[in-house]
Parts: C-alpha cells; sequence; structure tokens
C-alpha cells in the first residue's frame, strides 16, 4: 500500500534545502551589525564559536556565550552585535539567507525595498 500526499502539501525535494548555515568571521563594531528586522516567515538561530556575541531579541538584550546560541522566532524583532569580534554560525531558512546574500549587493533604495519584501522580512524603525 502507498501513502499518498497529503492534500495541500508538496512532494518531499531534497534538492530545496530546509534550512542554510552561514559562518560568519564579524569584525569587531561598536554598534549593531544589522538594523532591527523581523522575518515574518521563518526562524533563525546563532551560534558563538569564538569571541563576542550579542543578540537582541523581541527588546531584551543577551549576551551568547562561547558554544551557546540564541534563537529568533518568527514575527521576533531582533538584531546582533559584536563589539569585539566574533566567529558565528547562523542558521536559517533559504529565504532568510536570500535576503542576507541580496543586502550585500549594490542595489539602490527600490530594489532593497522588494527584497526585504520578496524575502517576507521588514525593518522595524
Amino acid at each position: 500500500m502507498s501513502r499518498g500526499i497529503p492534500h495541500g502539501s508538496a512532494p518531499y525535494d531534497a534538492s530545496v534545502p530546509d534550512f542554510v548555515i552561514q559562518e560568519w568571521h564579524l569584525e569587531p563594531f561598536e554598534g549593531d551589525q544589522a538594523p532591527t528586522h523581523v522575518h515574518h516567515a521563518g526562524e533563525e538561530a546563532f551560534v558563538c564559536l569564538a569571541g563576542d556575541l550579542e543578540v537582541t531579541v523581541g527588546g531584551e538584550r543577551s549576551t551568547v556565550p562561547q558554544g551557546g546560541f540564541a534563537l529568533v522566532p518568527r514575527g521576533t524583532a531582533h538584531t546582533f552585535a559584536s563589539r569585539g569580534g566574533g566567529h558565528v554560525l547562523a542558521i536559517m531558512s533559504p529565504e532568510i539567507a536570500d535576503l542576507i546574500d541580496g543586502l550585500h549587493a549594490d542595489l539602490d533604495e527600490e530594489q532593497r525595498a522588494r527584497l526585504w519584501e520578496r524575502c517576507h522580512s521588514s525593518l522595524t524603525g
């Protein structure tokens, strides 16, 4: 007996990852590394491998110790900082990874706004 695919769901496609892991080497910076923002359709997590990492989730800032992690639930305003520099793994949906890659491209203001919208994310300020 074969099992069918439940109504409304797509077949599993192993070529499309469920999540992306990026390795970041953050340079020391006195402010936040990103503006406060929200991902409306995906979660994000940060693992501190070495150095300094602070994460603000829902307005509450905490220090992430080496070997520790911070989870950002979807729909929650967040940002992060590394005042002394840090080695971080960032785990995210492919959509969030596309946003991050796009934000490092040379985009004008209109293209940047469309990118945030296409990736179901927004700035909070």
